[in-house]
């Protein structure tokens, strides 16, 4: 092992994921919305712990309720078969038969860029090459996905549904490419959840499972400069 100090500016951990204890409330910050949970097991597995040994996570069905200018509503189910029938119900058959195939390609979309893209690191742009590159143009993720979605839904308001997460990482998406889809697979077909506490009881549970393990915070501290070894390794900060 290794000793770890984490210097933090803040008064606590989370950052930008931060609470407000105000008149007998707590009100979250930060991120509203909690997907991919798995991912803060790998981290909490570091040291031998899981995120349900600190938080109860609560599934969300249906994970939000969208509403239309038109006045028209519609539910997000992660289930397929409960989304299929809440699509039915909104738009007809065949805009279900359309959410299907959507729901197909963005699980086929994850699978591709989850192990070569997401979920590694490159210390040259050549380890991007391989197979999965070429899957995922295969797949049409450097097209526009404004033109993707269309290929599986006609109703304007359905497909506006399941490109808006774009936002999520600041592209408005008649300008993102169809790889942002996969943005749209961790909330309508993964699953959105609400940790008991509220979103701080998140990085909460990650400081105090490091703590348990060892780890030294210097809350209230800022960094001002890094000291670097003569390779240009950080050393001290």
């Amino acid at each position: 092992g290794r000793r770890v100090t984490v210097v933090e500016r803040g008064a606590g951990p989370g950052g930008r994921a931060g609470r407000i204890d105000l008149d007998g409330y707590r009100i979250d910050t930060g991120p509203t919305v909690l997907t991919m949970p798995d991912l803060i097991d790998e981290a909490l597995s570091a040291v031998g712990e899981k995120l349900a040994d600190r938080v109860e996570l609560v599934g969300l069905h249906p994970a939000y309720r969208a509403r239309f200018a038109d006045g028209t509503g519609i539910d997000v189910h992660t289930d397929p078969d409960a989304m299929h029938a809440e699509v039915r119900r909104f738009a007809g058959d065949a805009e279900a038969a359309g959410y299907l195939r959507l729901r197909a390609w963005l699980e086929e979309l994850y699978r591709v860029q989850m192990r070569t893209f997401i979920d590694a690191n490159f210390d040259s742009p050549l380890g991007l090459l391989g197979r999965d590159l070429a899957r995922l143009a295969a797949l049409g993720g450097f097209t526009g996905w404004d033109g993707r979605i269309s290929r599986f839904l006609a109703d304007e308001r359905l497909r506006r549904l399941f490109s808006f997460q774009a936002l999520y990482a600041g592209v408005p998406p008649h300008r993102a490419l169809a790889a942002y889809a996969v943005i749209a697979y961790m909330d309508t077909v993964a699953g959105v959840y609400f940790p008991r506490g509220g979103m701080h009881a998140v990085p909460q549970a990650m400081a105090d499972a490091a703590a348990a393990a060892g780890a030294e915070f210097a809350h209230g501290t800022a960094v001002d400069s890094l000291e670097r070894s003569p390779a240009g390794r950080a050393v001290a900060v």
